[in-house]
């Protein structure tokens, strides 16, 4: 990994290089461990993604192994020459080393590694239970295209990438491959191919933001009311949806902390995340980068408006910054605590 990395310059190098690895923690219980939990986090992001998570498990009494999906915590070029049947192959790796090991094993994952950790469950029978968050079961349509434009990009090298940015975000690359995104998609189809054959009923408890401007949240609704396990749903919103049994809609909408509404990928973050917390340095503001350089600066430099979704603005909003994380953390944190104790027990 320090071979492949760009902004190792001594200062801080142990802390970039560990944020992007994998990493176990064991339960904080007593009594020898006989649960794990696999986390996988999503498309360009690292390890480092689920640390706040991490803990959280390793307070209930799960052994926890946060994954590194092929192709990420080094450089962004590194998702040219991987597909999603590389992170399938790496999870079911790292899976069975967990059952082998552990009477009970469950799957927790953001975004597409949320919907990695789905498909897996309808595989592997071994899996006891799901946590997932914001899972990516339904993309903009336009995702399509990035299939072709990956192979012309073999031709013509631009039409590889999505977005080109700057990757100021140690713990994430800010730009994007075509293919990546083509990967997701494929892998997303896959995913509904094989539920058209298997059907489990999981422990499942999920999360999702209505706002989220990454993938189609209502989709995830869809999906949930079809569930016939024991299963809960948290879905952040600023107005008042309908939404199905099992589904506790929370408001999402702070005004006295200049927060519009949740994003995407603010949902596993703690307020106290150092790198992507309320205090943290990590400011998202990518979506400016290209349409409005002023706006860019003025959100780098922490002058934007307010925050929550890219694109979320308004006249009193003129500039957003993504929300990097979650202010109902800790209460997100209660609901699964609780949904623990009463699907899976002590």
């Amino acid at each position: 990994m320090r071979c492949a990395r760009t902004d190792l310059d001594g200062h801080g190098d142990s802390w970039v290089v560990e944020g992007n690895a994998p990493f176990r923690l064991s339960p904080q219980s007593d009594g020898p461990p006989r649960r794990a939990i696999l986390l996988a986090h999503g498309l360009t992001d690292s390890p480092y993604a689920m640390r706040d998570l991490a803990g959280f498990f390793s307070r209930q009494g799960f052994h926890v192994l946060a994954m590194q999906l092929p192709g990420h915590g080094t450089r962004p070029g590194d998702l040219l020459t991987v597909g999603w049947r590389d992170w399938a192959r790496s999870h079911r790796h790292l899976l069975a080393l967990l059952c082998a090991e552990y009477e009970e094993v469950y799957a927790c994952g953001f975004s597409a590694g949320a919907t990695l950790s789905l498909y897996q469950a309808l595989l592997e029978p071994r899996i006891r239970g799901l946590f997932l968050f914001a899972p990516a079961l339904r993309m903009p349509a336009v995702a399509w295209l990035a299939n072709p434009l990956a192979h012309l990009g073999r031709r013509w090298p631009r039409l590889a990438w999505f977005d080109i940015q700057p990757d100021s975000d140690c713990f994430k690359y800010e730009s994007l491959a075509q293919r990546a995104i083509a990967e997701v998609w494929q892998m997303r189809r896959a995913l509904e191919d094989l539920e058209r054959l298997n059907e489990r009923a999981l422990p499942l408890f999920v999360v999702a933001s209505e706002q989220d401007a990454t993938l189609h949240a209502p989709a995830v609704l869809d999906w949930f009311a079809r569930q016939t396990g024991p299963k809960q749903m948290l879905y952040y919103s600023c107005g008042r949806p309908k939404v199905p049994s099992g589904v506790k809609r929370i408001a999402s909408r702070f005004p006295q902390q200049r927060i519009r509404s949740f994003s995407h990928t603010s949902l596993i973050q703690s307020p106290a995340n150092p790198h992507y917390g309320a205090q943290g340095a990590q400011r998202v503001c990518a979506h400016y980068y290209h349409l409005d350089p002023v706006k860019y600066q003025r959100c780098k430099a922490g002058e934007e408006d307010c925050l929550g979704e890219i694109f979320d603005e308004t006249q009193a909003c003129q500039v957003i910054r993504r929300l990097t994380y979650n202010p109902l953390f800790e209460e997100m944190l209660d609901e699964m605590r609780v949904f623990i104790a009463a699907t899976i027990g002590a």
